[in-house]
C-alpha cells in the first residue's frame, strides 16, 4: 500500500505539469489566432479604403470623358461607381467599427462623397448642353477637382491609420509566437526536474518501505486496541511504558503541555506532573473488561473528569480521561431547580398568607386615620404604621417574584430606552461617589417584560453594586442583542437557546469568591451585615427573569468585580404605547359592591373601607354564597373577589357566572398570590383586572373608580391631618442614631412622650459632627448596624470626644459586644422591638449611670 501511494503522489505532479503544459499551449494558439485574425482584418480596411477611392476617380473620370466627347459612354463607368459607393462606405464603417477614429473619419469620408457626386452632377447638367466649357462648368471642375483631392487625402490618412495598426499587429502576434516558444522550453524543464524528484521520491520509498510495513503492523494492533477502549481523551502506554498512541483531547482535558505528546514519552514525565497517573494508584483504579469500569474523579480548573486505565494485553495499557463537567452541571442544576421550586412554593404560601395580616392591618390603619383626624399626633404615628406595613408589602412581593407567583403585566419595550431614562434616578440612588456609564447597542429589539418589575430588577443590582463599592467605583450598565446558542443551553440546563436581550449591570467592587456565588439567588442569602439586607434582591431578580421566560447569570472575581447579566427574550411586536399614569383622585361612589372573600377578617375591613367611601356594600365567603346573593340581588354594579377561593367553584368560574346572570357587571380580582385561574405563563389573562395585597383605601379607590363610571356626587377626600408641635423640652437632650427613617421618626416620637428633647442623625460620621457641635446632648441612643461605622464604633469615637457619655444601644440581635468591653463600659442595651415603657426605663438607667 505504502509503494502504491507513493506512485500516485509522484504522479500527481507529472500530471499538473503535463496539464499544465496543455493548457498554456492552447491558450497561445488561441492568441495567436486571434492576433493573425486582427492582422487580415487591417487588410480588409485598406482594401475597402482603396475601394471607396477608385469609386470615386472611376466617377470622375467617367464624367470627364463625357464633358470631352459628349458620348454617352462614358457615363456608364460613371453610373457604376456611384451605385458601389455607399455599399463600399457601408463596408468600411463596418469594418472599422472598434475604431472610433476610422468611424467619425467613415461619415466625413461619406459626406465629402456625398457632396462631390452633387458636384459632378451639377457638371454633367451643366456642360450637356454646351460644347464648349463655360465659366460655370469651368468652376465645377476646379471645384470637383478639390474635392477629390480632399477625398484622396483623407483616404491616404486612413490607410495610414491602418497601416500603424497593422504593424502593432504584427509586432504583437511576432510576441505571442516568441512567448509560446519561451513557454514550452521552461514546461519542458519543469516537467524534466518533476520526473527526476518523482523518481527520486519512488526509489527512497522503496528503501524504507520494509521497515515501515514492519513499524505500521505492530502500530495497527495498538491502535486497533486503543479504538476499541477509548472515551474521550486517551493515550495509550507500551510494556516499556512510553508512549505509543495519544490523541491531542488527553492533553487538553488533563493540563498536560503539549511537549509530552510525542511517541516514546515515558510514564515518568507524566507522574512528575500528575502523581494519579503512577503505576500504584493506576492499578488501584480498575477499568475496561465484563462491563465494569472504575475511575477516579479529577479537577481540573473548573473542569471535572473521570480518569480510568484498562488493559490491553502484552501490549500495555491505556489511560482515558472523560469530561463530566456538562453531567454534573447538569445535575446540580437540576438540585437547584428542585431546591428553588421548593422554596418557591414556601414562600408563595407564606407571603399569601401574610398579605392577608397586611391587609386587614392596612385597611383598619386607614380607618383609624380617618378617626385620627381631630388628634395630629395619632394620625402621625398611624402614618409611621401604614409606612411599616408598605415595607412589609414589598417583602412579600419579593417573596411572590422569587416563587415566581407575581402577576405579570407585560408590554413590548425597547430596553435600551427604558435604561437611560433611569439613569439620572440610579446617580441621584447611588451618590456622587459611585460613576455611572450606560451603554445602549443599535439595532437593539424589543422585549416583552414587565417594566415596573424589570425597573425594580436593575434598581436592586444597581444598590447590590453601590454596597459592593464602599470607596467608590463604576457601575456601568449595558444592553445589547445577544444569542444564546445550542452549547450555552446544554451547559444551562434552564436556558432555551435562541435570540435575546441582554442587560449587564457590572461594579468595580470586591467581587465575590465561588461559594458566595453559588449562593447569591438563595432567599434571605446575604453578606452585609445584620440588619442592613433582607437577601431577597437578587432572589427577586431570579424569580422576576425566570418567570420572564429569561435567564440571568453571574459573573464575579474576587477583588476584580462582578456583573450580572439578565436575558429576556426577543419580542417581535412593535412597542406598545406607554401606560398613562393614574392621577384620578382618591374619591368613593355610590355604586353597590359585592366583596367575595374567604378570611372575615380581610372580609369586614374592606367592607368598612368600601362603606367609609360611600358605596352599598354586600360580603361573602365563598363563591356559592356570591351567586346565592347575586341571584336574588342581580343590581350589583361590581364583584370583587379573592383570586384563592375554598369550595367547587373558583374566582373566574365565579366571574363568569356573574356575567351571565348581570351582562354589564364589572369584575375586580385580588390576592397576595396568584395561582392558574388568573395567570397563564407567569402573564395576567387578557380582560382580567387585578388589585394586588395588601392594597392602600387610595389604591381602591382609583382602581374602582377607574372601572366604574365617575360618582354623580362626588365623595370628597378629606384634607390630611396638619400636625401641630407638641414637643415637651427638658434638660435632657437624646442623639438618636438610625439609618432606618421610619425607626427613627418612631423613636423620636417616644422621646418626645417620655418629657427629652432630642437631635437625630442616620450614620456614626453624622452623629459625631452633631455631638462635637451641640454640647446640650448628653445621652446617645444608637443602633449597632449603621452603615459605614458600626454602633460600637461609634460609641468608642463619641466618648472619645466627651468621655463618661451615657450609651444605650438598640438593636435586634444579639448585644455582639463584651461586657466591659474597651470604651463600652456602662452601656445600656435595649432591645427592638420596644415599647414607651422599655425606652423609659433605658433612659432612666443611661441618667443614673451618667
Amino acid at each position: 500500500m505504502g509503494a502504491n501511494r507513493a506512485i500516485f503522489l509522484g504522479a500527481i505532479p507529472i500530471v499538473l505539469v503535463l496539464g499544465l503544459a496543455a493548457f498554456a499551449l492552447v491558450k497561445f494558439a488561441s492568441g495567436e489566432r486571434e492576433e493573425q485574425g486582427w492582422v487580415l482584418h487591417t487588410y480588409q480596411v485598406m482594401d475597402s479604403l482603396r475601394t471607396v477611392l477608385n469609386d470615386a476617380a472611376d466617377a470622375e473620370t467617367g464624367q470627364r470623358g463625357y464633358l470631352l466627347t459628349g458620348k454617352q459612354s462614358y457615363l456608364q463607368p460613371y453610373r457604376n461607381a456611384r451605385a458601389r459607393l455607399n455599399a463600399d462606405l457601408d463596408q468600411f464603417q463596418t469594418l472599422t467599427s472598434d475604431n472610433q477614429d476610422q468611424q467619425v473619419r467613415a461619415g466625413a469620408l461619406r459626406k465629402l462623397l456625398n457632396d462631390r457626386f452633387q458636384v459632378l452632377d451639377a457638371g454633367l447638367v451643366a456642360g450637356g448642353a454646351i460644347r464648349l466649357a463655360s465659366p460655370q462648368l469651368i468652376s465645377l471642375l476646379d471645384q470637383g477637382k478639390v474635392m477629390m483631392d480632399e477625398t484622396r487625402t483623407m483616404i491616404g490618412v486612413g490607410l495610414e491609420e491602418e497601416k500603424r495598426l497593422l504593424t502593432i499587429r504584427v509586432d504583437t502576434r511576432r510576441a505571442v509566437e516568441r512567448n509560446e516558444i519561451l513557454a514550452a522550453i521552461l514546461l519542458t524543464v519543469i516537467a524534466v526536474l518533476v520526473l527526476l524528484t518523482a523518481a527520486g521520491l519512488l526509489v527512497r520509498n522503496n528503501m524504507r518501505l520494509a521497515l515501515s510495513e514492519a513499524i505500521r503492523a505492530r502500530q495497527a494492533r495498538i491502535l486497533q486496541a486503543t479504538l476499541d477502549n477509548i472515551r474521550d481523551g486517551i493515550v495509550v502506554f507500551d510494556e516499556a511504558d512510553k508512549v505509543a498512541a495519544f490523541n491531542q483531547i488527553f492533553f487538553r482535558l488533563m493540563d498536560f503541555p503539549t511537549t509530552l505528546a510525542a511517541m516514546g514519552t515515558a510514564l515518568g514525565a507524566f507522574r512528575e506532573l500528575d502523581e494519579t497517573l503512577s503505576r500504584d494508584t493506576l492499578d488501584a483504579v480498575p477499568g475496561g473488561g465484563a462491563g465494569k469500569q472504575e475511575y477516579a474523579r479529577l479537577k481540573r480548573g473548573e473542569n471535572a473528569l473521570d480518569v480510568y486505565k484498562a488493559d490491553i494485553g502484552d501490549e500495555g495499557f491505556l489511560i482515558a480521561a472523560t469530561d463530566v463537567t456538562a453531567r454534573m452541571r447538569a445535575e446540580a442544576s437540576v438540585r437547584q431547580s428542585q431546591k428553588m421550586e421548593a422554596v418557591g412554593q414556601l414562600t408563595g404560601g407564606v407571603a399569601h398568607d401574610f398579605n392577608n395580616l397586611l391587609q386587614i392591618i392596612s385597611a383598619n390603619l386607614d380607618l383609624a386615620v380617618s378617626d385620627a383626624r381631630t388628634d395630629p399626633k395619632t394620625a402621625e404615628r398611624l402614618q409611621a404604621a401604614i409606612a411599616a406595613v408598605e415595607r412589609g408589602s414589598r417583602l412579600t412581593a419579593q417573596l411572590l417574584a422569587f416563587a415566581r407567583r407575581q402577576a405579570l403585566e407585560s408590554r413590548s419595550i425597547h430596553a435600551g430606552r427604558l435604561v437611560q431614562e433611569m439613569t439620572d434616578l440610579l446617580r441621584r440612588t447611588l451618590g456622587e461617589t459611585i460613576e455611572v456609564e450606560c451603554m445602549v447597542a443599535g439595532g437593539l429589539w424589543n422585549t416583552l417584560i414587565d417594566v415596573n418589575q424589570l425597573q425594580n430588577a436593575i434598581l436592586n443590582l444597581a444598590i447590590n453594586a453601590r454596597d459592593a463599592m464602599p470607596e467608590g467605583g463604576k457601575l456601568t450598565i449595558e444592553v445589547a442583542n445577544a444569542f444564546l446558542d445550542d452549547d450555552y443551553a446544554t451547559a444551562h440546563n434552564e436556558v432555551q437557546p435562541g435570540q435575546y436581550v441582554m442587560i449587564a449591570v457590572s461594579d468595580s467592587g470586591t467581587g465575590m469568591p465561588p461559594d458566595v456565588v453559588a449562593r447569591a439567588f438563595d432567599p434571605f442569602f446575604t453578606t452585609k451585615p445584620e440588619g442592613k439586607g433582607t437577601g431577597l434582591g437578587l432572589s427577586q431578580v431570579y424569580g422576576f427573569v425566570k418567570q420572564s421566560n429569561g435567564h440571568v447569570k453571574i459573573y464575579s472575581e474576587n477583588n476584580v468585580g462582578t456583573t450580572i447579566k439578565i436575558y429576556l427574550p426577543r419580542s417581535r411586536r412593535p412597542q406598545d404605547a406607554p401606560e398613562p399614569v393614574l392621577s384620578m383622585p382618591a374619591e368613593g361612589g355610590r355604586e353597590s359592591i359585592l366583596v367575595v372573600e374567604d378570611d372575615d377578617g380581610v372580609r369586614a375591613a374592606v367592607s368598612d373601607l368600601l362603606t367609609e367611601l360611600g358605596y352599598s356594600v354586600a360580603s361573602a365567603a365563598d363563591a356559592l354564597q356570591a351567586l346565592d346573593f347575586l341571584a336574588k340581588n342581580p343590581r350589583i354594579d361590581l364583584l370583587f373577589t379573592d383570586v384563592v377561593m375554598p369550595g367547587p367553584i373558583g374566582s373566574r368560574e365565579l366571574a363568569r357566572r356573574a356575567k351571565d346572570m348581570s351582562p354589564d357587571i364589572k369584575v375586580l380580582f385580588t390576592s397576595g398570590y396568584t395561582q392558574n385561574a388568573i395567570v397563564h405563563n407567569g402573564q395576567l389573562d387578557d380582560g382580567v383586572i387585578l388589585l394586588s395585597k395588601p392594597y392602600r383605601r387610595d389604591d381602591l379607590a382609583r382602581k374602582l373608580r377607574s372601572m366604574l363610571k365617575p360618582p354623580a356626587t362626588p365623595v370628597a377626600e378629606p384634607a390630611p391631618p396638619q400636625p401641630t408641635d407638641t414637643r415637651v423640652t427638658s434638660k435632657r437632650k437624646i442623639l438618636v442614631v438610625e439609618d432606618e427613617a421610619l425607626i427613627r421618626m418612631t423613636t423620636v416620637d417616644m422621646i418626645e412622650e417620655i418629657g427629652l428633647t432630642y437631635a437625630e442623625a442616620g450614620d456614626g460620621m453624622e452623629a459625631l459632627k452633631i455631638l462635637a457641635a451641640d454640647p446640650a446632648i448628653d445621652i446617645l441612643l444608637t443602633d449597632l448596624g449603621l452603615p459605614g461605622m458600626r454602633g460600637t464604633e461609634l460609641v468608642v469615637e463619641a466618648r472619645k470626644l466627651r468621655p463618661g457619655l451615657p450609651v444605650i444601644i438598640a438593636s435586634g440581635y444579639s448585644t455582639e459586644t463584651t461586657p466591659g468591653e474597651k470604651g463600652l463600659e456602662g452601656v445600656i442595651y435595649l432591645g427592638k422591638p420596644f415599647n414607651l415603657t422599655q425606652l423609659r426605663t433605658a433612659v432612666q438607667q443611661a441618667q443614673g449611670a451618667g
